[in-house]
């Protein structure tokens, strides 16, 4: 029988904000890795695996951190606990892996030449901080209330603030 993903009454707060919050920091770091795309990155298709790549990376170090933050008042729980415990660390940390899959998507058609570079490039700065812009609506939506119009102002104000990390990474780190 097929897993289906679970309907928003079914997690639990801790679940949803570890989601959310991974959600919003993948998007954020693959925005920063975005923005200092250059085209010939996307031309030679280095472009391609430095999303990919920011994407993994950083959803690697998070489940590692989680883990080693998990070690800390370490119990007596059972192994199949250990392995539970895991397996919802790497789940509510997969936001931060999908973040990369649009952008990747869209340099490698550039890269195959399929549309212009500066097209593919504005397409995922959009996407992304569209994405980080619909934060607010998600939190709504996941606290059991209608989504409102202060929500979607939230989460633009929200995508902002994330554009401007991430363009500061950059001309901080490039």
């Amino acid at each position: 029988m097929a897993r289906s993903r679970p309907a928003p009454g079914d997690l639990s707060v801790e679940h949803v904000r570890d989601r959310l919050s991974s959600y919003v920091y993948g998007n954020i770091t693959v925005l920063a890795a975005a923005i200092a795309v250059d085209p010939h990155a996307i031309e030679d298709g280095s472009a391609v695996w430095a999303v990919l790549g920011t994407a993994v990376l950083t959803y690697a170090a998070h489940v590692l951190s989680h883990l080693v933050a998990h070690g800390i008042g370490a119990d007596d729980a059972s192994d199949d606990a250990r392995r539970e415990s895991f397996a919802t660390i790497a789940r509510n940390a997969n936001p931060i892996a999908t973040s990369g899959l649009i952008p990747a998507v869209l340099y490698a058609v550039a890269w195959a030449g399929w549309i212009p570079g500066t097209g593919a490039q504005t397409a995922a700065l959009v996407i992304l901080v569209v994405r980080i812009g619909l934060v607010g609506v998600f939190m709504q939506r996941f606290s059991g209330q209608k989504p409102t119009f202060a929500a979607l102002w939230g989460g633009i104000a929200l995508a902002a603030v994330a554009f401007v990390i991430g363009l500061v990474k950059v001309v901080l780190t490039h």
